[in-house]
This record gives C-alpha cells, structure tokens and sequence, in this order.
C-alpha cells in the first residue's frame, strides 16, 4: 500500500502534460489530476481513491514509461539520431531518410541540413526546423 500511496503522489506532482503520456485509463489520470489539486482532508479521500485505482495497473509498465521508455520517446530518439547523422553525414544519408521515409520533404530537409553544418544562432534554429522536418517525416510513414 505504501508504494501505490508513492506512486500516487509521485504521478501527482508530474506536470499534468506529462501524466496525461502516461499508459494510465481516463479514470485513474482524472483523479491524479485531482490529486495533484487537493489539499487537506479532501486530498486524503482523494489519494485513497487514485491507490485503488492504481491497483490495476501494470506497474512495470508504467515505471518503464516514467523512465521515457514509451513508442513516442523511442521515436524522438530515433528522429535525433536521424538529424545528427544528416548534419555529419553527405546526401547519402538524406537518400537513406527518403528511402525510409519517403514522405520526407527532401528538398526543406536538404536546405535545413546546409544551414545546420553552420555555427551560431542561425545553424541552431535550423537544427530544431531540421528535427522538426524529420519528425513529420518519420510521422508520415507511422
């Protein structure tokens, strides 16, 4: 009981943009929510409810998604490994994203990827449009 009353408070503090990712049911994140607004007497009632309802959860699953080992954080992994060997790398690599991805934008993503080999504020601000390019891509082919 102490752990499901740890974990509960721990999902509570979370931002709620971040709860919301989590492999939890409708329910559960509503009264974390709650939780996580509750003070006093009100809370205590409130964190009763959110244990029970954490009963039922996977709890490997879920630590594996608080840890960032979710579909959606794999898949940033895999868009910034992409965007770094675009920025090292020649045309080759950018054929290699369009074979993978071919709803890749080529010509936007070769653009980005000049612009990235550069230094300061500019090269930086095409780095994060360069990533941005990527992850429509790689959302392209699901």
């Amino acid at each position: 009981m102490l752990d499901l009353k740890a974990m509960a408070n721990r999902l509570a503090a979370l931002p709620r943009g971040l709860r919301r990712t989590l492999p939890l049911d409708e329910e559960t994140l509503d009264h974390l929510d709650l939780l996580a607004r509750s003070e006093g007497a009100d809370r205590r009632r409130v964190l009763m409810r959110a244990k029970l309802l954490l009963g039922s959860v996977d709890m490997a699953l879920l630590e594996r998604a608080l840890a960032g080992d979710t579909p959606s954080a794999a898949r940033d992994r895999e868009c910034v490994r992409w965007r770094t060997r675009l920025v090292a790398g020649d045309d080759v690599v950018l054929q290699e994203l369009v074979e993978a991805h071919p709803g890749a934008d080529r010509q936007a993503i070769r653009a980005s990827t000049r612009e990235a080999r550069g230094q300061g504020t500019a090269a930086e601000r095409a780095r994060t449009r360069l990533l941005e390019l990527v992850r429509e891509a790689v959302a392209s082919t699901g």
